[in-house]
């Protein structure tokens, strides 16, 4: 019996034989169950399977009755989704219920650009009466499909995220991510309120700074003790990739929980802040203002210029007060606060003289009074007394000039 002949190498084969370049192993076979992965069982979380391959997840679960600083997180509960729409300006906001709510953050190995990954991914929102936070690690970057797929089952949920910055950071990484894997982002489809917006608006005078920790410690009384520093977390990542030790991981896990629960607090404060006139006037009053709310802004700016501390803030509040007075019609309310703000000591702008004279001709039918404010504010301007506007604004001395000239026109026409 004769042995079969050999058979021939394949013309690639025998190609990379002649380059003398190594064989091409066969493709590893996919592993079917999750047990056979990397062991990070001290981290407390366990591996999962989703439709885009295994990932790895920690889960939290925080009681209602948890306090975050001086904020019980059982206060977002009562948040009224309605009073926060006007914050981002965005109707379907109020459309939710604050169960409703994603609460997402995210680490990055780096700032931006197309090579920075999404190494972690916290996600929380209340199921019953206990927060459940969801954070989904990136052991390798052949995990990322695991990680991606595991944000999309959350998102799925989800009717509204709630961020800090994460308009400018943590959604765009996420995209990026998820189009370099050929995967449709849908994270912009939902609302999101982003909270640096309006903190950084409604506080803005009270913090010296606006980044989280800071806000944590002034609005929230949260302190955070032996933190991981933002800038170490990269670098905590890349000890843990490349060990495999996951003691290195650990305190950025702690880090971005303690970002997560901050999110649900500042959410809850924010909400608590709008409807607040009484011990936040000034705050309820800018909320009101930039929701449209005129009437009501007018009245909490009121009730500030009798609390607020600070000459800055006073000559804010009656200044906002008359704008929305003006915008509701209220002329003759508009027109007292800014004499109020002719009236007040060491006020040295034109912008209150120029204010009520449009007042006074365009809508009280006072034309003696414009010329007497417009001449009064022209005179102050030349003498260096008051500032004047930038040349060819409405403010500067030409503008009055011609103010005071038309002005003029019309009494002697009256005459």
């Amino acid at each position: 019996m004769f042995a079969s002949p050999a058979r021939a190498p394949a013309p690639r084969d025998r190609l990379r034989a002649a380059l003398n370049q190594p064989l091409r192993a066969e493709p590893a076979l996919r592993r079917e169950s999750v047990t056979e992965l990397l062991d990070l069982s001290t981290l407390g979380g366990r591996w999962f399977e989703s439709g885009d391959g295994p990932g790895y997840v920690v889960e939290s679960v925080y009681e209602a009755g948890h306090c975050h600083g001086r904020i019980p997180l059982h206060r977002a509960l009562a948040i009224d989704p309605a009073r926060l729409a006007g914050q981002v300006r965005d109707p379907r906001l109020g459309e939710t219920e604050p169960r409703d709510f994603l609460y997402v953050d995210t680490e990055t190995t780096g700032l931006g650009g197309a090579g920075t990954m999404v190494f972690l991914a916290g996600a929380a929102r209340f199921e019953g009466a206990a927060l459940h936070l969801r954070q989904f690690l990136l052991p390798g970057p052949q995990y990322e499909n695991g990680l991606l797929g595991g944000i999309s089952r959350e998102l799925a949920g989800a009717r509204a995220l709630v961020s800090y910055n994460g308009k400018s950071f943590d959604v765009p990484a996420l995209e990026s991510r998820y189009i370099l894997s050929r995967q449709r982002p849908t994270l912009r489809a939902l609302p999101h309120l982003d909270l640096l917006h309006p903190n950084r608006r409604l506080f803005k005078g009270v913090i010296e700074s606006h980044r989280l920790p800071m806000v944590e410690r002034e609005l929230l009384g949260f302190e955070r003790e032996d933190d991981c520093p933002s800038a170490e977390v990269p670098e905590r990542y890349f000890r843990f990739q490349r060990s495999g030790d996951p003691t290195h991981i650990r305190p950025v896990l702690r880090h971005n929980a303690w970002d997560i629960l901050s999110l649900v607090a500042l959410a809850a404060h924010l909400a608590a802040v709008c409807d607040d006139g009484a011990s936040h006037p000034l705050q309820a009053a800018r909320a009101a203002e930039y929701a449209g709310e005129h009437a009501a802004a007018a009245r909490h700016y009121e009730t500030a210029l009798s609390t607020v501390p600070g000459r800055a803030e006073r000559l804010e509040s009656l200044e906002r007060a008359a704008r929305c007075h003006t915008r509701g019609g209220e002329w003759e309310a508009a027109a007292a606060h800014w004499q109020s703000l002719i009236d007040e000591p060491r006020g040295r702008r034109v912008l209150p003289y120029v204010e009520l004279a449009k007042l006074a001709e365009h809508r009280l039918g006072d034309h003696p009074r414009a010329y007497v404010l417009t001449d009064e504010a022209l005179t102050l301007a030349r003498r260096g007394l008051v500032r004047p506007g930038p040349d060819g604004g409405e403010l500067s001395i030409e503008a009055l000039e011609h103010r005071l000239a038309r002005l003029r026109g019309k009494l002697e026409k009256h005459r």
